[in-house]
């Protein structure tokens, strides 16, 4: 039976939405065919490992639990994680882990920084690869990756934290002399709506920067549409072989989804169908599936879904956030979860695709880059150390 780590929590902004999406996750994965190890980082940065954390009671007060739950790590030497040793008698445990289910979002788990020591580590694991993740984690740089591949994005501008504290009239005038009101501004690096606040003149830009500039030290900015739909598809694979989902259309909302609406209002109120999946999540979310937009923009969203999926060098299931300008139809790309809240599995549901089944589909994927990264080589002998063993030396240094 092979042993999946799945990893929640974090040190982010967004750690009670990983929470959720992990015990999601493990509540409707194949306990026939997988051996579970739960894997939570606190916010502190502490990691804990074992079944104690399959309580999901113990994460309103984890402090008052903490003490009888082993501590782990994962090393950047080994494939798997390690329970140091309790006591002076006893020894550390290594458990070896077949593949790992990053279950995270935002800073320090989706952005790269996880798959790194993972790679390190040389486990499989689920999610897109280092630069895929960061890449898909940092809006700017991702909008300039997506223009560069000709994927239509809304006009926007972006600056820094110590470049507002130097001189706010300088970026106000910048700003506004590329965009228009209304305006959207948001932390480059954080999703779930946090930071992300609305400016419909000058005063309220700078209301919305001052909390912009609390989260993220790049702070980006678009134009706003004023008669918007918001339009998501979720993407699954690897390489060149890229399966769509449905195209899902959120209800709940005005002109943007907030973090409430996101993860806490939808578990009171109209739910999508689950396919029996347990658990709250973005899955309790009101929407419209399959959204109703016109067949040509259907088809649009498919395709940049597809494309941008591909532009990002993305691996596994990721969802992607469309805007459609209600005034002339035009859709634009707004961003990409790489490791998106419930692993959008009830877009997947309305496919057919069980969410216990997706689970089985991305941990293949990731079993099959494992193997083609694999295939690469790593090593090149040459003499270079022999023949400039006399350039080695120090003292007088040879350029």
């Amino acid at each position: 039976m092979k042993k999946v780590g799945v990893i929640f929590g974090g040190v982010t902004c967004e750690h009670e939405v990983s929470i959720v999406t992990g015990l999601q996750l493990i509540e409707n994965i194949d306990k026939k065919k997988y051996e579970i190890v739960p894997i939570y980082i606190h916010s502190d940065g502490e990691w804990y490992v074992g079944d104690k954390l399959l309580n999901s009671m113990i994460y309103k007060d984890f402090d008052s639990y903490k003490g009888g739950i082993d501590k782990g790590y994962i090393p950047p030497t080994k494939p798997g994680i390690v329970i140091p040793a309790r006591g002076l008698l006893a020894k550390e445990t290594f458990i070896k882990l077949d593949v790992v289910i990053p279950a995270m979002h935002g800073m320090n788990g989706e952005d790269g920084s996880l798959q790194g020591l993972l790679e390190l580590a040389n486990i499989p694991y689920t999610s897109s690869g280092v630069l895929g993740a960061s890449i898909g984690m940092d809006k700017i740089l991702m909008k300039k990756v997506f223009e560069a591949n000709l994927i239509p994005v809304l006009p926007y501008t972006y600056f820094l934290r110590d470049e507002w504290e130097a001189s706010r009239d300088v970026v106000i005038a910048q700003i506004e002399a590329v965009l228009k009101y209304p305006m959207f501004v948001k932390p480059a690096n954080l999703g779930s709506s946090i930071g992300i606040s609305k400016a419909i003149d000058k005063e309220t830009l700078i209301a919305a920067i001052e909390v912009a500039v609390c989260y993220d030290e790049r702070i980006i900015v678009e134009n706003g549409v004023e008669q918007i739909s918001e339009v998501n598809c979720s993407a699954i694979g690897r390489g060149s072989k890229v399966s769509v989902s449905v195209c899902e259309q959120p209800v709940s909302w005005k002109e943007f989804l907030t973090f409430d609406e996101k993860y806490l209002r939808g578990t009171k109120g109209p739910a999508v169908k689950t396919g029996g999946a347990k658990s709250a999540g973005m899955a309790t979310m009101s929407r419209k599936v399959p959204a109703e937009i016109t067949p040509e923009q259907t088809a649009e969203v498919k395709e940049l879904t597809a494309k941008a999926f591909k532009a990002l060098n993305s691996k596994g299931v990721v969802r992607i956030d469309f805007i459609i300008d209600n005034a002339d139809g035009k859709v634009y790309v707004n961003e990409i979860n790489t490791i998106p809240g419930s692993f959008a599995f009830y877009l997947w549901d309305f496919e057919g695709i069980k969410y216990p089944q997706l689970i089985d589909k991305i941990i293949e994927l990731a079993e099959e880059e494992h193997a083609e990264k694999n295939k690469n080589n790593y090593t090149y002998k040459s003499d270079i150390i022999s023949h400039a063993s006399g350039a080695l030396k120090t003292g007088g240094a040879k350029n």
